[in-house]
């Protein structure tokens, strides 16, 4: 069956691809540094994660929306106390 698509190549199609900028310069943080930026989060949540632990099923993206944002903000009040 003919659908009218002619296949190719992932060589094929990175030929076409357009690269409109490039990252200038070269990141300067350090381990030592992301790993002092880590605890000070750590810190700061005062050993608490963001949500519970567990596998969660939704029926729908929206009801799983809710729940993180309600997730996120008892999690936020919680570390301002």
């Amino acid at each position: 069956m003919d659908s009218g698509f002619e296949e190719k190549t992932i060589m094929q199609m990175n030929t076409k691809m357009k690269i409109i900028g490039n990252r200038s310069g070269k990141i300067k943080a350090t381990w030592q540094e992301a790993n002092q930026w880590l605890n000070t989060i750590k810190d700061l949540r005062q050993g608490k994660g963001i949500c519970p632990r567990g596998v969660y099923r939704f029926k729908t993206f929206e009801e799983a929306d809710e729940w993180m944002t309600q997730i996120l903000i008892k999690s936020f009040h919680a570390t301002r106390l």
